[in-house]
């Protein structure tokens, strides 16, 4: 019988995730492993595990994709792979060495949206039953803010968001689940926290409390940049097919068998249209994929030497500092 709560943070970037890992974790969820620093992006945080992100990313990498290709297939968490079993052998370790064992213990990385199967069954070996929670933002917004972060184009931002919710509701379907809006939470915390924290038995705080304050300031504090509304979804020129479907979707009771239908249909239609993509076109995306791989590894190599270069320099003045001491010491 398991004790302790997993919950896995899901939800394209941009969408919300690290504001409600914050605010879950300023509740009392631990936040397992080194986490992300904050950048001009987020400056209050993104609360994600370096560890796990490095993780996703190699297991991407070995199957030829990257965070930001909008056709990473199912077949990642295909253990008949081997970059597969090696994401499966370090997630099990990741959650031996700091998952466990605490009681409530939360994770989030957008790429588990698509990465999940992997964790379930070292989480369950470990002691874990896992709850999902789901963040929406509106898609036109997350296009926004990545193409302010990336200058990413909004036709690509809007097919990232549709692969990830997609791929985020079909792995969730047998688990415990909350959808969350990023709206709800920055409009009214407590009664958008309110299923999410009963699930990971989590005390939800009055709002005039201390914790209470803390959370309503973290919250407010400015990291939206984009706020568009909805009815713009159907008439925006960048918009492409089966997003404002989705998305209104996803605001229904997604337990419900005749919306997992239509998620359903809405995946084998991308499917097939996928399918159709012409030789051509598809030699010269896995050649981009390539070539995006080979430049991510590039600039990985370039910042560990200058990071073994920064440390040596720091171990350098360290010793001439201790010279100096010693000299007027001896003086």
């Amino acid at each position: 019988m398991t004790h302790n709560v997993f919950g896995a943070v899901l939800g394209m970037h941009r969408s919300g995730t690290s504001a409600v890992t914050r605010a879950l974790n300023l509740l009392g969820a631990t936040l397992p492993g080194e986490m992300m620093t904050n950048t001009h992006h987020n400056s209050s945080g993104h609360w994600e595990p370096l560890e796990v992100v490095a993780m996703h990313d190699r297991l991407l990498a070995g199957h030829g994709f990257v965070w930001d290709d909008p056709f990473i297939p199912q077949r990642i968490c295909d253990a008949s792979t081997a970059a597969t079993r090696s994401a499966s052998a370090e997630i099990t370790a990741f959650v031996n060495q700091h998952v466990a064992p605490n009681p409530v213990a939360l994770v989030k990385d957008p790429r588990i949206c698509h990465t999940l199967p992997l964790w379930e069954a070292p989480l369950a070996q470990a002691g874990y039953s896992v709850i999902a929670i789901m963040m929406l933002r509106n898609p036109l917004e997350v296009a926004a803010s990545l193409h302010a972060r990336d200058q990413m184009p909004t036709q690509v931002g809007l097919q990232l968001w549709l692969r990830y919710t997609l791929a985020a509701e079909y792995h969730t379907r047998h688990l415990p689940r909350v959808q969350l809006r990023y709206d709800d939470l920055l409009n009214d915390w407590s009664a958008a926290l309110a299923p999410v924290t009963s699930l990971l038995n989590l005390t939800l705080p009055e709002v005039t409390s201390p914790l209470g304050q803390q959370l309503t300031a973290f919250l407010a504090k400015g990291e939206r940049h984009h706020a568009i509304d909805d009815n713009a979804l159907v008439s925006h020129p960048d918009m492409i097919a089966h997003v404002a479907a989705v998305y209104a979707l996803c605001q229904m009771d997604i337990a419900d068998a005749a919306v997992q239908q239509q998620f359903d249909q809405i995946r084998q239609q991308l499917g097939q249209s996928d399918a159709a993509i012409s030789p051509e076109t598809a030699i010269y995306w896995d050649y981009r994929r390539r070539q995006h791989l080979h430049e991510i590894s590039q600039l990985k190599a370039d910042i560990e030497w200058r990071a073994s270069v920064m440390d040596a320099q720091t171990k350098e003045l360290a010793w001439r500092k201790s010279v100096m001491q010693q000299h007027k010491l001896e003086r």
